[in-house]
């Protein structure tokens, strides 16, 4: 078997495991496996099996010889504080995510939907902002959405254009908490679009800020990269803006003298968060430097920026899932459940990952009792 030790390196980013933790587990001694990894020894059948065996992940994973994701070619906001163990996490995982969707989409032969994002990706170095409220708006055109107006469910429609929503373990585990880092994707990814995002003590206004401002990276981001981090994330920001609220939706509902009333009453309708909006109405000039700076202090007296009023409740995907269920469920029986071994093997990761991805899964078996090992690193 020709195995491939850069997956041992993928494991153990993933599940944050050190060489000595992963050598107590498998009992292959530290130096053995420091040398497997640095190819200078063979990545022999006992030593993968071993491995296997200690961490529930199959052996096929082994075999898989897709590169890792690079870390710069992803998009995800964090403070200068995050440690390299964390980013190295989020994009491990992404990587593997970004794979299984790849390699369904292969199996199912499905076709590409995303063929409108080359199309109106912007190839200018410089971008002034109502050409980004002008792609927000083509967007909305693209994904089928009206011109105007509140976007129901933001996920299904991004999903419906076969592009992949999925909550990542990575960026939702204890270690990442203290990141301002919620999204992640790939800009320049030309097969099936994927957008991770963090489901652990999120709001419904919240995520879909998050998506629609991924979904803004891969349009804005696909064949650009500014040179300043901020700069990219700025652009994502009115885009994100832009396409939930459009700019003369916008204009026609917020009244100069802004109020904090204003933007409860607005919230609900539109599933954008007051602190989303106040910028919204700034970028746009609706409100002027101080009343910007005014709203902010009057949304932090009230600890708003923690826990807002109003609650926007949760979009859920769905496309992982139906994709797994058609590759690997039983189409004469859609309640009997996920052919675990069967998904495990042919897409090269652990059900567990599947599982949290989907959003939930159901085995065969489950009824009776047999299940797959749970996400734990995040707790060892």
């Amino acid at each position: 078997m020709n195995y491939n030790p850069d997956r041992v390196i993928l494991l153990r980013q993933v599940e944050r495991m050190t060489q000595k933790k992963l050598a107590e587990k498998t009992g292959i001694a530290q130096g053995t496996l420091s040398k497997l990894q640095n190819r200078q020894i063979d990545f022999t059948d006992e030593a993968a099996r071993r491995i296997s065996m200690a961490t529930d992940y199959p052996l096929s994973f082994f075999l898989d010889q897709d590169q890792p994701v690079p870390i710069v070619e992803l998009t995800y906001r964090h403070t200068s504080s995050a440690s390299v163990g964390e980013l190295n996490a989020i994009a491990a995982e992404y990587a593997l995510l970004r794979s299984v969707a790849q390699k369904l989409s292969s199996a199912l032969r499905l076709q590409s939907k995303t063929s409108w994002i080359d199309t109106i990706a912007p190839r200018e170095n410089e971008l002034e902002q109502n050409r980004i409220e002008r792609l927000a708006d083509s967007t909305r055109t693209h994904l089928g959405l009206n011109e105007s107006g509140s976007i129901p469910n933001l996920t299904r429609a991004i999903e419906k254009m076969g592009i992949v929503v999925a909550p990542l373990h990575a960026l939702a585990s204890k270690q990442t908490a203290h990141l301002n880092s919620d999204g992640v994707t790939q800009p320049n990814c030309k097969d099936m679009p994927t957008i991770g995002y963090s489901a652990k003590n999120n709001t419904g206004d919240r995520l879909r800020f998050t998506i629609a401002h991924e979904l803004g990276h891969l349009i804005l981001h696909r064949y650009r990269r500014p040179q300043l981090y901020r700069e990219m994330e700025r652009e994502a920001h009115r885009f994100a803006g832009a396409l939930l609220m459009p700019q003369n939706d916008a204009k026609l509902i917020m009244p100069q003298r802004l109020m904090l009333t204003d933007l409860v009453r607005l919230k609900a309708g539109w599933g954008m968060s007051i602190s989303s909006m106040i910028s919204r109405a700034s970028n746009l000039g609706i409100i002027d430097t101080d009343r910007t700076r005014s709203l902010q202090i009057q949304l932090s007296a009230r600890g708003w920026r923690k826990e807002e009023p109003v609650h926007v409740g949760d979009e859920h995907p769905i496309l992982l899932k139906q994709m797994i269920v058609a590759g690997y469920g039983d189409p004469t029986d859609p309640n009997k459940g996920i052919d675990t071994f069967k998904a495990e093997n042919s897409l090269n990761v652990p059900f567990r990952f599947l599982d949290q991805w989907a959003d939930g899964l159901k085995e065969q078996g489950a009824s009776m009792g047999f299940r797959s090992k749970t996400f734990r690193q995040a707790d060892d």
